[in-house]
């Protein structure tokens, strides 16, 4: 085995001994975050999403990761994104996320 194998291998050893004792010796530090229920997106704030970027329906299909005609469909209503084409839509409308060009 590598080097670091070992060295990562023997690290989890530890810590599972450590979670298993009485006697906590490794510090450990909890982080909980926040994750904003997926928004539905109507036709129209789809398109004035897109709009803003200033892309074509090819190129922001592109960007998304999705074909031409699936922008399309939702820009005319016939189907809805979902899972990750919907967080990307939603931090685009925030403006956490920007496209450059």
């Amino acid at each position: 085995m590598s080097k670091e194998f070992d060295i990562l291998s023997t690290a989890l050893d530890e810590a599972i001994l450590d979670a298993k004792s009485g006697n906590k010796i490794l510090n450990s530090e909890t982080v909980s975050i926040e994750i904003e229920p997926l928004v539905e997106y109507s036709a129209d704030t789809i398109k004035d999403i897109r709009k803003r970027t200033g892309l074509t329906q090819a190129l922001f299909a592109k960007w998304i990761g999705v074909s031409t005609r699936t922008v399309e469909a939702w820009e005319s209503g016939r189907n809805k994104p979902s899972g990750p084409s919907s967080r990307l839509l939603s931090l685009l409308q925030q403006n956490k996320l920007s496209i450059a060009y």
